[in-house]
């Protein structure tokens, strides 16, 4: 137990060991313009473990109510925690605010059926001086019957004195009385198209938009939230495109950067080791040199991976207006003892930005890499931007964005032999 300064209320320390962890998790949302984000994942972790901790100490069977894998894709999209002892679940909520003025529980916790709880937690956390405060609480029985209903933001709100300030009668009731009657009824939410879903992880995993929860009628939106594997696929969406726009960026400044007599000369040293630059507008026209070949030319029907094969056409009209090729890379002394395929697709973004994809697969009847591949993408000065590694069993694929006249390199190595392919958008 620990010396309360109010004996009505939870005081608990942060250490700064349980600080440090909860910033290398946060970490799992990168970049900094996410920073939002990373401190509501920062916060959100210090609250729920430091909680959990404390209650195990006199209640062993309390655990999260997700696994620790799954919180990250949950603090992406809304502030809150959940755990649960024995059938009663006690929902965590984290504030940073100076004051105790009022309770705001995100709608999520409310209205979403398996998301419900008993009894919702006002937790006040102060990482810069170490410690956090469970202060008040209410049923979910109150939030539906008094509190007061924000549609702007998705929030049920209690003022302070419409809370129970006493949190001795919340632990006696959740050990003495655990069937208490707490929640009241939640209407059902709708169940969601497999094309619905993929429609919505696709608007709302463009990380542009800050609050993808409230950029959607709230029926849509729990319904997408009740499915774990769901909400990953929508946070690993969000992650992923936020990636690619950091690249885009990165890529020119790299090409806005003056290029010195010195960096001129390795990147020629550097070409004199590629094949010929590939120009990738002339694809639209339809011109392709021999060695850049129709997919299904050189790889067997059986080893195109299910997930991708439809993504990856060699027909524009069969994908929106997508090109793809494929050429085949020898790393053996002689032709066809060791060779990789490298797949490139175009897709039109705009009159001037193209998407493109690169994918490192094996040829032939191999299911698998000949070994341990590495691929690094290099802007047009040969500078590094991205590298992917693969093991034997794995493909590598990368996607980014780039303007019509910019150039990048794509560098495979196999074990100890290096091939370098120019492109130019």
């Amino acid at each position: 137990m620990i010396e309360f300064a109010d004996p009505k209320e939870w005081w608990l320390e942060l250490s700064p060991s349980l600080r440090a962890e909860a910033d290398r998790q946060s970490q799992q949302i990168p970049a900094s313009d996410r920073l939002m984000s990373q401190q509501r994942a920062y916060v959100n972790h210090l609250c729920l473990q430091r909680s959990l901790a404390w209650l195990q100490e006199d209640t062993p069977e309390a655990s999260a109510w997700l696994p620790d894998a799954e919180w990250p894709a949950l603090w992406e999209l809304v502030n809150g925690s959940a755990v649960t002892i024995g059938a009663t679940r006690l929902i965590l909520l984290p504030s940073e605010a100076i004051d105790d003025g009022e309770l705001e529980v995100p709608q999520e916790w409310v209205d979403i059926p398996s998301w419900v709880g008993d009894y919702y937690l006002a937790v006040q956390v102060r990482p810069d001086q170490g410690w956090l405060r469970v202060w008040g609480y209410a049923t979910h029985e109150d939030l539906k019957s008094i509190a007061t209903y924000d549609s702007r933001d998705r929030t049920y709100s209690l003022a302070a004195e419409q809370l129970t300030q006493d949190l001795n009668v919340l632990w006696l009731t959740v050990q003495l009385c655990p069937k208490a009657q707490t929640r009241a009824l939640v209407a059902p939410l709708p169940e969601l198209s497999p094309t619905q879903l993929e429609t919505l992880i696709l608007n709302l995993g463009n990380p542009e938009i800050a609050f993808p929860r409230l950029a959607v009628p709230f029926a849509s939106w729990g319904a997408l939230l009740q499915s774990p594997t769901i909400r990953q696929q929508l946070f690993q969406q969000r992650l992923q495109q936020h990636t690619q726009s950091n690249f885009q960026n990165h890529l020119q400044e790299k090409l806005q950067e003056p290029v010195s007599e010195e960096s001129l000369q390795e990147s020629q040293t550097s070409l004199q080791q590629t094949h010929p630059v590939t120009h990738l507008q002339d694809w639209w026209q339809g011109q392709f040199s021999d060695l850049w070949q129709a997919i299904d030319a050189v790889l067997l029907p059986h080893l195109l991976p299910q997930q991708w094969a439809t993504a990856w056409r060699s027909d524009p009209a069969q994908s929106s207006g997508a090109i793809s090729r494929i050429k085949v890379l020898e790393f053996g002394s002689s032709p066809g003892e060791e060779s990789i395929a490298l797949i490139v697709s175009l897709t039109p973004v705009d009159t001037s930005l193209t998407e493109i994809r690169l994918q490192i697969c094996p040829t032939g009847d191999d299911s698998c890499l000949p070994q341990a591949v590495q691929v690094r993408l290099l802007d047009g000065a040969g500078q590094e931007i991205g590298q992917a590694r693969a093991t034997v069993t794995e493909t590598i694929h990368l996607q980014f964005t780039a303007e019509a006249g910019e150039g990048f390199q794509v560098e495979v190595i196999s074990g100890d032999q290096r091939l370098v392919e120019g492109f130019e958008v």
